[in-house]
This record gives structure tokens, C-alpha cells and sequence, in this order.
């Protein structure tokens, strides 16, 4: 797949696209971007025919090798692909190595190997290796091995480690990647390592800026999982910009992980491109209502969510948000969702999880929140249209506007020291 954006200064908010998938080659994506987290090739607690329901618009799945190593032989075997076993052919699939929701187990790497967590435990995964798992599942894009294994609190040493193997497993997969007529026409993208040490960032950008890479992701920031959305952008924009100066300005730049709305806004200000959708996942799994897209003074909602496993909202029987449109708006109450949660039924999740996808494909102009309200939204409902908003915030001049809004609604939560 190819990148396209205009010029732009090289630390700014822009609009790219991405297109060009021997697989779906009439399918492209305006960026900045949301993957659609996956658990195994598949959204979680949605069917196919309700994720069908909620969206009718392209999306780019993003799949974790974690989550998908134990299906790579019956793949294999089968001579199919991940897309098509899980049965989401029609969707574009990105491949990373760690699952974004859930909190990476830092330690255990090897001189020639990352280990990755699947649900029967570690798994050591050595370039070549790792090259036959993406020739099974035959992702669309994906990311090269790297040991991403740092943050905020990694010493110099763990930094130098991370950096110097993700060199060496780099050159293998690019190696067997160059050489396999397969993998010739899938994008791969180079991992930028070097946790918060700007000189290991230079080292790590050294290497990857003249190779023949999709593009770039921003790694070795955080160790995955829920914490993530406690990362202020304060935190990072050092590291980031840094990192993003030293880039290719016509190269795509990922960031994976739950990033807070907030910290999102912030990394997409300096450049950085596509993000995936494991923060809606994680507050949906916390039995959480997204409402930052709700207007203030309209929809009587003044913090970023609402925690439906409260005992206040179980005699409550007004909708999430009283002018969303979504299924679960429309038709349930917040007392009925707390009485899910606390009956410990799936309904809560899918109800939740269809509410931050869908107002994507409302009728409505997206930029309702920069005005008089939000008619519509939830979870994932929420979340993607918080990206084509940004989209439009970009286009019309509106982007900081758009930025101190959210930024209100997230103040709390963001001075909150992160635990990383």
C-alpha cells in the first residue's frame, strides 16, 4: 500500500491517504486514521452482521500477532489467510506483534527473539519465524519484529538493547520480505525504537530513514494495555517531535496503543498519521460510556465518560446521551446497562462497543461538536467519529478549536500523574 499527503510543515496536523492494497486495490483511507481493534481478526463483542449493521463504510482492522499466533497453522494449512478464516475478506488487515489493549510483560527478550504473550502463555518469535506467521496470515500491512520492550522509566542500557536488536530483526525480515514474491506487494513499516532517549531515537531513525519501508511507527513509548491512557501528551510531544523531525515528512507514522482523545489530538498536531481503537475497547471493557463528544451545556455531560456500574445510574432510565441516536440510546436506558453489568451479561459489551462505533455513519454534519451538540454517538460510534471530525477540523481551519474542547473534558484525567 502507498501514503500520499500533501506538503505540509514537517511537526503538523495534515490529511494523507492511503490506498493502493493488491487485495482491495479500489479501497483507500484519508488519514489521520482509525485501525479497528481486533481480538484474533475479529471485533470484540460484535458479530460480523452487527459490525455490518454499524458500519457499511471501509475499514482497516488492526490484528495482533498475539492475538492471532495459535490460528497461524490451521491457516497454513488450510492455504487461506487471516482475513479470510475469520471470515472479514472485505476489510484491509494491519498486523502488529503486541496487543495494544492489553499490558505487554516487559522482560524475557532474547539475543535473536521477542517474546510475545498468547493466551497459552510466552511465545519466543525469532525474525524468521515471525516471517512465516505474516506469510500465513497474509496481512495487508504490517510491522516488522522489533523489541519495543521500554518507557518512560527503561535505563539507558535497556534502551541501547531495544534499539540495536530491532536493528538486527529488522534487516532479517526485510531480508525474507525483498526476497518472498508473496510479501513483495504488503506493506511493511519500520519500528522507531529508542524509549525516551532522543539520541537512541536518532540511532534507531539512522537506520530506517533510507530503507524501503510503508512507513514508520512510533514505538518503544509505553508497554501496551490500559495504563496507556494515562500518558499525558506532555509526557511524550518531546519525544514524539523529536522523532517526527527526523522523518521522512512523506512517509506514514503509526502510533499504536490506548492513547486518551486528548493525547491523540496532541500526536496527530505533530504529524503522526494512524492510531487504533483499543482505547474505546478498554473503557468499554471498564463498563464505561464515552460522552467527549457530547456538547457540555446540551447533554448535561461535563467528563470524558461515565462509569455505568455505578450504583447512582441503576434507578436511572434515561438514555446514555438524550439525543444519540444510537441503537443503544434509543432503545435502552442507563439503568438497563447497569443492570447488565451487574448481571454479568454480554449484552452490556455489545451495546457499549456498538455505541463508540456508530456515529460514523450518521446523516448529520460531524462538526455538531464544534456548534450545538452532538445528535448522535457511542463507544465506537464515538470513536470514529471523532476522527472524521478531526478530519474536518483539519480541512476547515478548526483543528485547535477542536483541541481545546476535547482538552477540557480530559483535564481531570490528564492531571492525574501516569503510571506507566
Amino acid at each position: 500500500m502507498k501514503f500520499f499527503t500533501e506538503p505540509v510543515a514537517r511537526c503538523a496536523a495534515r490529511i494523507g491517504t492511503l490506498s493502493g492494497s493488491e487485495r482491495l486495490p479500489n479501497v483507500s483511507f484519508e488519514t489521520p486514521l482509525l485501525l479497528i481493534y481486533t481480538k484474533s481478526g475479529s471485533v470484540p463483542h460484535l458479530t460480523k452482521d452487527v459490525f455490518k449493521n454499524v458500519t457499511t463504510e471501509e475499514q482497516l482492522l488492526s490484528v495482533s500477532l498475539s492475538s492471532t499466533v495459535l490460528m497461524a497453522d490451521v491457516i497454513k494449512e488450510l492455504d487461506t489467510s487471516l482475513a479470510d478464516f475469520a471470515s472479514m475478506k472485505e476489510y484491509i488487515n494491519f498486523l502488529s506483534i503486541h496487543d495494544p489493549a492489553c499490558a505487554t510483560n516487559p522482560g524475557f527478550q532474547q539475543l535473536d527473539s521477542v517474546s510475545i504473550w498468547s493466551r497459552t502463555g510466552r511465545i519466543a518469535v525469532s525474525a524468521s519465524k515471525y516471517m512465516e506467521f505474516v506469510q500465513a496470515l497474509k496481512p495487508d500491512l504490517y510491522v516488522a519484529l522489533c523489541d519495543g520492550d521500554t518507557n518512560i522509566n527503561s535505563g539507558a542500557k535497556r534502551v541501547t538493547k531495544a534499539v540495536r536488536r530491532s536493528k538486527t530483526l529488522l534487516e532479517q525480515c526485510l531480508d525474507i520480505h525483498l526476497r518472498t514474491d508473496a510479501l513483495k506487494s504488503k506493506g511493511i513499516l519500520g519500528p522507531v525504537e529508542g524509549g525516551y532517549n532522543l539520541q537512541a531515537r536518532e540511532e534507531s531513525i539512522d537506520y530506517l530513514k533510507d530503507k524501503p519501508l510503508a512507513g514508520f511507527v512510533i514505538d518503544g513509548l509505553h508497554n501496551n494495555g490500559p495504563s496507556v491512557q494515562n500518558i499525558s501528551s506532555e509526557q511524550v510531544k518531546q519525544v514524539v517531535r523529536h522523532t517526527v523531525n527526523l522523518l521522512p515528512a512523506d512517509k506514514m507514522k503509526v502510533s499504536l496503543g490506548c492513547w486518551n482523545p486528548a493525547t491523540i489530538l496532541d500526536l496527530i498536531e505533530l504529524g503522526v498519521d494512524v492510531f487504533d481503537s483499543s482505547y474505546p475497547y478498554v473503557i468499554t471493557e471498564q463498563t464505561q460510556a464515552l460522552t467527549f463528544m457530547c456538547d457540555h451545556d446540551t447533554c448535561e455531560h461535563n467528563q470524558y465518560a461515565m462509569s455505568l456500574a455505578e450504583k447512582r445510574y441503576a434507578d436511572d432510565f434515561s438514555p446514555i446521551c438524550k439525543r444519540c441516536k444510537c441503537l443503544a440510546c434509543q432503545n435502552h436506558s442507563r439503568a438497563y446497562i447497569h443492570h447488565l453489568h451487574h448481571t454479568k451479561e454480554m449484552l452490556a459489551l455489545v451495546l457499549l462497543m456498538m455505541y463508540v462505533f456508530k456515529k460514523l455513519w450518521s446523516n448529520q454534519s460531524p462538526t455538531c461538536i464544534l456548534t450545538i451538540g452532538c445528535p448522535f454517538r457511542h463507544n465506537t460510534h464515538c470513536y470514529l467519529q471523532f476522527f472524521s471530525v478531526i478530519r474536518d477540523s483539519i480541512k476547515n481551519g478548526t483543528f485547535e478549536q477542536l483541541q481545546t474542547k476535547i482538552r477540557l473534558k480530559y483535564a481531570t484525567a490528564n492531571s492525574e500523574a501516569p503510571t506507566v
